[in-house]
């Protein structure tokens, strides 16, 4: 038997691109807040965070809607260049802004457009990563990274001019990726999943309310945290931060490990668990280690969100959509429970967030836990047939591309290549695509077998079936 794909490179390439969206994100919301706090006072800080929140989420949401306006390359292309170029526009705007009007509209510009890039990102990640084992792993430990990253701007480097840096060049590597990447599904439309290889709509409203459930903890903790940064209280950027990068870390191997079995309950775990802590914020002595165990949620919950839309994006009818669907239903959701937590925080206290988050918990682990572990697992892999009977040449194949992390997609073209005489002119006229599209399938399909030609290929498709 053949060994198990490594990483590509195109699947680095796109893990870096996603670290570094995640980070541009991190950064032009942390600036908007401190601008907020100099510009508008503390107490203005968690309205424009909220606000700030609905605008990322319709960034995503844009994403989709051009997607669709847009349906020629050329189109698409300078849409995606614009929007790279008005990001960074109102990125500066954002620094020199003296007053409350060019500062609500260049931070709402610059979070909406960052939002879309992010789509487009999100998009991208899922497709490359259909069916990986390595989604987990590589999609946490990227976030991470751009949490340390963060933590060095936002501690060891002059502010202004090292957000928009930073900025410049995340945004720049962005959008040079989503052009020229070699296995590219921005500009073109992908090949369509067979209708019973979507997964339904009961699958997709357990993600969504677990979701929701979730943001609706992650808001509580939002408000609380935003408000001791706004007011001084506490800096949510010191070193207790990187309790974050760790639970993205964690999440990430636990992610990957029986096909995400056992995740969807460690993140409730860790939700339970940081709920119970938020006890201890209020007093000097537990306020780091809570606060600390609720960042390692926030990394658990976070990397929950990205991945399980990334495995349920592809398989869906809207992959667009679907690959963002996990930060939109954040960002609209923690929206709107920032406000009135912080109201509830200023009327009860802590112990009215910690026992809301317990009952959200309790909610998700009773009502949604079963169907949550059937929606977000991984592609099933059963290349462990049992040998009773022999296999038909149909699921011989369809063994051979799961064993590679083939994408349905990308199965169709092999089963071309294998069974056919065609050129690639003759497979693209086959499956109704461009020439160019077939040639990033068959690049992708080369990397991941591990063969340069068509008859290297058919060679190792032959070997695996002999195994």
């Amino acid at each position: 038997m053949t060994e198990k794909r490594r990483l590509t490179l195109s699947e680095l390439l796109c893990a870096i691109c996603f670290a570094l969206c995640f980070f541009a994100f991190m950064l032009t919301e942390a600036f908007v807040n401190e601008r907020c706090a100099e510009l508008l006072g503390s107490a203005a800080v968690n309205p424009v965070y909220s606000l700030g929140l609905v605008c990322t989420g319709v960034g995503f949401l844009s994403f989709s809607l051009f997607r669709r306006i847009c349906g020629g390359e050329k189109a698409r292309r300078a849409a995606l260049l614009l929007i790279g170029a008005l990001c960074l526009a109102a990125a500066a705007v954002l620094l020199l802004a003296d007053g409350p009007v060019p500062f609500l509209i260049s931070a709402a510009a610059a979070l909406l457009l960052t939002g879309h890039l992010g789509g487009c990102v999100y998009y991208s990640t899922a497709m490359c990563f259909a069916g990986s084992r390595y989604t987990g792993r590589v999609i946490g430990a990227g976030m991470a990274a751009a949490i340390l990253l963060q933590f060095v701007v936002e501690n060891l480097a002059p502010r202004p001019p090292a957000f928009l840096l930073s900025l410049v060049l995340s945004v720049a590597f962005v959008t040079y990726f989503a052009l020229r990447a070699p296995r590219d599904w921005i500009l073109e439309n992908p090949l369509p999943y067979s209708s019973d290889s979507r997964k339904g709509g009961k699958a997709a409203a357990a993600l969504v309310a677990a979701v929701v459930l979730m943001s609706l903890v992650a808001g509580m903790i939002d408000s609380v945290l935003t408000a001791f940064h706004a007011e001084q209280a506490c800096d949510v950027y010191s070193g207790v931060r990187l309790f974050y990068a760790l639970g993205l870390i964690l999440a990430g191997l636990l992610a990957d490990f029986r096909e995400r079995r056992y995740f969807p309950l460690a993140t409730v775990c860790a939700m339970l668990l940081s709920s119970v802590c938020m006890f201890f914020l209020s007093e000097e002595v537990g306020y780091f280690a809570g606060t600390a165990l609720m960042y390692l949620y926030s990394g658990f919950y976070v990397l929950f969100f990205t991945v399980m839309f990334l495995d349920f994006a592809p398989k869906s009818g809207n992959p667009e959509l679907w690959a963002c669907m996990g930060r939109i239903v954040r960002s609209f959701t923690v929206a709107a429970t920032v406000l009135p937590a912080l109201r509830l925080y200023d009327a009860l206290g802590i112990t009215a967030l910690a026992v809301g988050s317990c009952l959200a918990s309790i909610g998700i682990l009773l009502v949604l836990l079963p169907h949550i572990g059937g929606a977000v697992s991984a592609p099933e892999r059963s290349g462990e047939i049992p040998g009773q009977r022999e296999l038909s040449p149909q699921e011989q194949l369809e063994r051979y591309a799961r064993h590679c992390s083939l994408t349905p997609r990308e199965t169709e073209v092999l089963e071309k290549l294998l069974t056919t005489d065609d050129d690639l002119q003759g497979i693209a006229d086959s499956l109704f695509i461009s020439r160019r599209m077939v040639q990033r399938y068959v690049t992708s399909i080369y990397e991941k077998t591990g063969t340069k030609t068509r008859i290297g290929l058919f060679q190792s498709y032959m070997n695996f079936t002999a195994d």
